[in-house]
């Protein structure tokens, strides 16, 4: 059991925290009249979290933080997260993004540059870097959440519909005229007799194409 006197050291550095919201290092380490391996222990107890900014110098309780909904708060300047330090924050942020994230997004969530940071990280663990257009995005290493993710910030193309050339276009349409209200498969049939191989996925594009598709009778 610790003597009275420490235990109203505590309190008062508990106080503290409640009134000021962040201090540092040597303030509690004056407050408790310990060394600063004693502060560290006590701040590992109560779940005392650093700043992720100003080189971690402030401390605060998690029981006090306000956090947004990403794990983010600031007090005059200072930043903090749930999860800790500055890298495990990334990784998360990372993890949770839709689109991954690049240095700029991160410093426009985090409050703080990470450019510096990232550039000496040479591996996170769950975080995948990647070059795009001389900036570097981030995904997560997870497979499904990666290709969500890149399928979100890089939309695929759509794929071209394929239209036969001019002249079997005018073969597909002479015999549509001679045969009106023939589906797609039925020309096909009918344009092989002639000896034509054109296959009905063609037509039907073709008729797409034209706004030439029969529309469904509904009441059929």
């Amino acid at each position: 059991m610790r003597p009275r006197e420490t235990l109203k050291y505590e309190k008062d550095v508990i106080d503290a925290f409640r009134l000021r919201k962040v201090l540092t290092m040597p303030e509690m380490k004056s407050m408790l009249h310990c060394s600063i391996a004693t502060v560290s222990r006590r701040l590992k107890e109560w779940g005392a979290l650093s700043s992720y900014n100003e080189n971690a110098r402030y401390y605060t309780l998690a029981s006090i933080a306000k956090f947004n909904k990403k794990g983010l708060w600031k007090h005059e300047g200072v930043l903090f997260s749930k999860h800790g330090t500055l890298k495990n924050t990334v990784v998360h942020l990372v993890q949770i993004s839709h689109r991954g994230l690049s240095n700029q997004e991160l410093q426009s969530i985090l409050g703080t540059s990470t450019t510096s940071y990232m550039a000496q990280q040479k591996h996170l663990e769950g975080v995948k870097p990647e070059k795009h257009n001389r900036q570097v995005v981030y995904f997560s290493c997870d497979d499904q959440v990666y290709k969500r993710q890149k399928d979100s910030r890089f939309p695929r193309e759509p794929t071209a519909v394929k239209l036969p050339p001019d002249a079997i276009s005018i073969i597909i349409l002479v015999a549509l005229l001679k045969s009106p209200g023939a589906l797609p498969r039925q020309l096909s049939q009918i344009l092989r007799g002639d000896g034509h191989q054109i296959d009905a996925d063609i037509i039907d594009n073709l008729f797409e194409h034209h706004g030439l598709k029969k529309k469904p009778n509904i009441s059929e």
